[in-house]
């Protein structure tokens, strides 16, 4: 072989052993690459691990946008009044009371809210401090003002949120709202369907009295022999008006220690008392004979069941309905107010009221 030729196959053999180290080279780099872009994703797909505390306070707001701190999670509470007690109840929290108006809650309202009777089974009152804070409770809430009361209430660790206005509808929506907005939970949509149920009453008996003559309508009271009565900004005279009547003494400043000479001078068409025994008492008043009211009969008693249905408590929700069957039994012919009784029993406490003890709730007994 020539050295012409030797120097070929050397020039040949150098350049494939180059090709070689920088194929090799080149194969090296990207399987390295591939390695890390693969360990890359599998780093960041990774599930990320985070713990979040459960927060042990919330705020609410009360009706002049203070803010009010409770537990988070409320389990205990003390409605102030008894008519907040029957709100709560409504609301499916009555094994969450702890203190009430015990005094103001019947037997009845024992009997469809058998659990309020295991919460609370000393019969704690709010009417008495030490029982308010011996009682466990976390939030009282209801009517109250006084400040003395309030601060001891919080040194103990009860927080108290005030609702004190109950003079019409809206207020009386906004009350149940924020109770339910306290106890939490599924509360919130019970408060919701209660307030459609509410305002769809009003309405109804509201449209159909449009254009009525109004009725000359009076509620009467005895309290140790003393006769009261309601004025404008009581929620059972909006209902009055609601239902197509007219507040005989809704202009008064001062509701109690009336005369029979003011009942007289109003000469009311109706009137409404809470009880049987007060209704037989005005009856039986010489004096008031000649009134319309007494002379055609026209007296009746406040209907009450789980709670009096005139005042503050949610079953005046069927309240209208029962004024305006009295009030214009001609216009409200189809409307059948144990039907009422027995849909709302149903609706709201999941309860199938017998006919017997409807008619004993319509009769105020």
């Amino acid at each position: 072989m020539s050295r012409w030729s030797k120097n070929i196959l050397g020039c040949i053999g150098v350049t494939l052993l180059l090709l070689s180290i920088l194929f090799n080279g080149c194969t090296t780099t990207q399987n390295t690459t591939t390695r890390s872009a693969t360990t890359q994703i599998t780093k960041t797909t990774q599930p990320a691990t985070t713990t979040t505390a459960t927060p042990t306070t919330r705020i609410v707001m009360d009706k002049d946008g203070n803010a009010i701190e409770i537990p988070y999670k409320v389990e205990r509470v003390a409605p102030q009044i008894g008519a907040m007690a029957q709100m709560t109840a409504l609301l499916g929290c009555s094994d969450r009371i702890v203190c009430a108006a015990a005094s103001n809650l019947n037997d009845y309202f024992k009997k469809i809210f058998p659990q309020y009777v295991k919460a609370n089974p000393k019969g704690l009152n709010t009417s008495n401090v030490e029982e308010v804070i011996a009682s466990g409770a976390q939030v009282l809430y209801g009517p109250i003002t006084d400040a003395p009361t309030i601060a001891k209430y919080k040194a103990a660790g009860i927080a108290v949120v005030p609702l004190n206005t109950f003079s019409n509808v809206q207020e009386m929506k906004d009350n149940i709202r924020k109770i339910a907005e306290i106890l939490g939970g599924d509360a919130p949509a019970k408060a919701e369907a209660f307030c459609q149920y509410y305002q769809k009453q009003i309405d109804y008996v509201t449209n159909k009295t449009a254009n009525v003559t109004a009725v000359k309508i009076l509620s009467i009271s005895y309290s140790a022999g003393a006769l009261g009565t309601i004025n404008s900004k009581d929620i059972c005279s909006v209902y009055m008006t609601a239902a197509g009547g007219i507040n005989v003494a809704g202009d008064l400043t001062v509701v109690t220690g009336i005369s029979t000479e003011n009942v007289i001078k109003w000469n009311p068409e109706i009137i409404i008392t809470m009880n049987v025994a007060s209704k037989n008492q005005i009856l039986a008043e010489p004096t008031l004979q000649t009134v319309p009211a007494v002379k055609n009969g026209k007296v009746y008693v406040i209907p009450y069941g789980t709670y009096l249905w005139s005042v503050r408590s949610a079953e005046g929700a069927m309240m209208p309905l029962w004024l305006a069957k009295i009030m214009h039994p001609d216009i409200f012919t189809d409307l059948d107010m144990t039907k009422v009784v027995k849909e709302y029993y149903k609706l709201f406490y999941s309860y199938d009221v017998p006919d017997a003890e409807i008619q004993t709730i319509l009769a105020g007994q």
